[in-house]
């Protein structure tokens, strides 16, 4: 069926990560899914959500971002894409798009003392060592999502900046 006729309707994400060098390590940032959550409740993941009509991939990622933590994002950089599944729908998976994501260094990183999440979807957040990513609870993939982001970031990081 072409699109003209009759065009779908299906859910759309994007997923983003966000890493902070520091004299002694490299941390990602991360956020933890509140139990009220009907798709995995109480695990930790990085930041990311549905693309909301009339919007790309990046306007997408931006705005989760800045919704969900409280941070501006500049510039974003496409690594992989992944997909949900959701065996109960009609739509049996969510396609997604994972990003690097570089915030703006002219704004204020954080207001106050840290990411402002939005508490009606997660309830805490920290900075994590990607060599200590084993003893989180992530969402299903997500450790792997880490690594591979930071892999292609580290290959890369002088073409990206």
């Amino acid at each position: 069926m072409c699109r003209e006729k009759e065009p779908y309707k299906i859910e759309v994400h994007v997923a983003g990560i966000i890493f902070q060098e520091t004299e002694k390590d490299l941390e990602v940032l991360i956020v933890k899914r509140n139990d009220r959550r009907e798709l995995y409740p109480g695990k930790w993941e990085c930041g990311g959500g549905q693309v909301h009509l009339g919007e790309n991939f990046e306007e997408a990622i931006k705005r989760q971002m800045k919704e969900e933590l409280g941070v501006n994002v500049k510039k974003s950089i496409i690594f992989g894409t992944y997909e949900i599944p959701l065996p109960k729908s009609d739509q049996k998976k969510i396609p997604g798009v994972k990003f690097i994501c570089f915030l703006d260094k002219k704004e204020p990183f954080f207001k106050k003392d840290g990411p402002q999440i939005d508490e009606e979807e997660h309830e805490g957040w920290r900075w994590q060592s990607i060599n200590d990513l084993n003893r989180i609870d992530f969402i299903s993939g997500i450790k792997e999502e880490i690594k591979q982001a930071w892999e292609f970031y580290s290959n890369n990081k002088y073409i990206l900046s």
